[in-house]
C-alpha cells in the first residue's frame, strides 16, 4: 500500500471520528425521541462532588450516547434491520413451533416471533413488551402503603371508596411470547400487591373476569400494536365495575349499559399509530395495524357540563364531541386520539343520572375510553391523572369539597409508578 493510501485511509478515519464528535458538540441537545419514545438524557450539572462520584460518569456516558448526532437515523436502520426478513433472531425458536397443534380457544399459532430493541414482534401482528422475571417486592410495598393511606383518609371523611384493578395486555397475551419470555411474574406480582392491601379495602377486581376467558376471547380485547386495550375489553371492564360498585354500595345502585345501546362498527381504511409500532419504526404496517373497533351509544352522551384540562394546565376543551370518539375524516388515528388523551382534569356533570351523587376518580390511560361511560350512572364526576400535576394532594381536594365516591382505577402491570404519588405536597395534612 503506497502512502498516499495510507495518508487517504488515516485522513477518512479521523474525520469520520472528529466530525461526528464536533457535530454533536454543535447540534443542539434534544429532550426526546420519537423514534424511542423516550425522554433522553441532559447534560449533568458539573460540581466538585459530583465529579468524584461514578454515577456522574455514568450520566455523562448516557448523555453521550443519548445526544450523538444521527442518533435516531441510527437506531432506524437498526431495527429495520432486526425487522428484515433475512435476520431473525428467533429463527430456530419459530422452526420448532411450527408444528404445535393448538386449538382455536388457544389462540394465535405463532409463527414467527423476533425482537427489536426489547419488543417483541409475533406473527408480524402483535408488539409485546420484553418480559420482567422479577417480582418487585420493596417497590410493591412503597405503592401499597401510599394506597391504604390515601383510603383510610378518604373514608374517615366519609367517602365510599373503591380500588379498581384493570387486567393488563401483558399479563392476559402471555402466550404469544416465545415460550422461554413466558413467566408467571406478572401474576405473583399482582397476588403480593393484593395481600398487602388492607383487608377492608374495596377491591374491584376486574382480571377474576377475564381470566375466565380463552386466550382467543382475550386477544379480541386488546390493540395489538399498542399497549392498551381496546373499547372492547373496555367496555366489558366499565360494564364488571359498575355491577360490582352497584352490588356493594349503600349509596349507588344502576345497571351498566349493554351492547344493544351501542352501534358497533369497525374502521376499516387509514393508519393507526400504535404507541409501540412507534418505538420500533413501523414494523407492523399502519395500514393493517389495529383495524379499530368503534362503539357509538345510539343516543349520544350529552352533559350539562364538560371540562378538559390539559397535561400543562391550560382548558382547551368545553365540547365533548371534539374531546371523544372517531372523527369523521380522520386517516390517522391513535388510542389517544380516539379516546380523549391523557388529561389533568377531565370534569362531567350530568343531571339525567339517577342520583346526586359527586364522584372522584384517579386513573391511568386504560381507564381513559371508560370515563364518559361511568360519567352516565352519576351526577357529577371528575377525573385526575395525578401523573401531570407537580403539586398533587389527594387529602387536600378530599378537604376542599365532600366527594360521595372515590374511584382509583390502576392497571395490574401498574404497581409502582408515579400514579401512586398520592401526596406531592410536602405540607399535606
Amino acid at each position: 500500500m503506497n502512502k498516499s493510501i495510507s495518508y487517504l485511509y488515516i485522513v477518512a478515519f479521523l474525520t469520520i471520528i472528529f466530525g461526528f464528535a464536533i457535530s454533536s458538540i454543535c447540534t443542539p441537545d434534544r429532550n426526546v425521541s420519537a423514534i424511542e419514545n423516550r425522554t433522553l438524557s441532559q447534560l449533568p450539572a458539573f460540581t466538585f462532588e459530583a465529579v468524584t462520584t461514578r454515577g456522574f460518569f455514568e450520566d455523562i456516558n448516557q448523555y453521550l450516547n443519548d445526544q450523538f448526532v444521527l442518533r435516531d437515523q441510527m437506531v432506524s436502520l437498526y431495527q429495520l434491520q432486526q425487522n428484515s426478513k433475512i435476520y431473525n433472531s428467533m429463527l430456530f425458536e419459530n422452526l420448532f413451533r411450527a408444528d404445535e397443534r393448538r386449538s382455536p380457544e388457544e389462540g394465535t399459532k405463532i409463527v414467527d416471533s423476533r425482537i427489536i430493541s426489547k419488543l417483541v414482534v409475533t406473527n408480524h401482528k402483535w408488539i409485546l413488551p420484553a418480559t420482567d422475571r422479577v417480582v418487585h417486592t420493596n417497590l410493591i410495598d412503597a405503592s401499597t402503603a401510599k394506597l391504604n393511606d390515601a383510603v383510610h383518609f378518604a373514608e374517615e371523611r366519609g367517602t365510599e371508596t373503591y380500588f379498581v384493578f384493570n387486567p393488563s395486555r401483558t399479563k392476559s397475551l402471555m402466550h404469544l411470547y416465545p415460550k422461554y419470555m413466558q413467566t408467571d411474574a406478572y401474576a405473583q406480582s399482582k397476588s403480593y400487591f393484593l395481600s398487602k392491601l388492607d383487608k377492608s379495602m374495596n377491591v374491584v377486581n376486574i382480571g377474576n373476569k377475564f381470566d375466565t376467558l380463552t386466550n382467543a376471547q382475550l386477544e379480541q380485547l386488546y390493540l395489538e400494536t399498542d399497549h392498551h386495550w381496546n373499547i372492547k375489553g373496555a367496555f366489558m371492564a366499565y360494564q364488571e365495575m359498575i355491577t360490582q360498585i352497584s352490588d356493594r354500595s349503600p349509596r349507588f345502585e344502576d345497571k351498566p349499559m349493554t351492547l344493544n345501546d351501542i352501534n358497533v362498527s369497525k374502521l376499516t381504511t387509514g393508519n393507526f399509530e400504535g404507541s409501540y409500532n412507534a418505538q420500533i419504526h413501523d414494523a407492523v404496517s399502519r395500514k393493517k395495524a389495529d383495524r379499530t373497533i368503534l362503539y357509538e351509544p345510539k343516543i349520544p352522551f350529552i352533559f350539562k357540563n364538560f371540562e378538559v384540562v390539559s397535561k400543562y394546565g391550560q382548558q382547551t376543551l368545553t365540547n365533548f364531541n371534539e374531546f371523544y370518539g372517531f372523527k369523521k375524516g380522520q386517516s390517522d388515528y391513535s388510542y389517544g386520539a380516539l379516546y380523549g388523551g391523557d388529561r389533568r382534569k377531565i370534569a362531567y356533570e350530568n343531571p339525567n343520572a339517577n342520583n346526586k351523587l359527586n364522584v372522584l376518580l384517579l386513573k391511568d390511560s386504560f381507564m381513559n375510553p371508560i370515563t364518559p361511560y361511568l360519567a352516565q350512572h352519576f351526577n357529577k364526576l371528575t377525573v385526575y391523572d395525578n401523573r401531570y400535576y407537580s403539586e398533587f394532594s389527594l387529602k387536600k381536594i378530599l378537604t376542599s369539597e365532600h366527594y360521595d365516591l372515590l374511584i382509583i382505577a390502576f392497571h395490574d402491570d401498574n404497581l409502582f409508578s408515579g400514579t401512586y404519588e398520592f401526596e406531592k405536597l410536602p405540607s399535606s395534612t
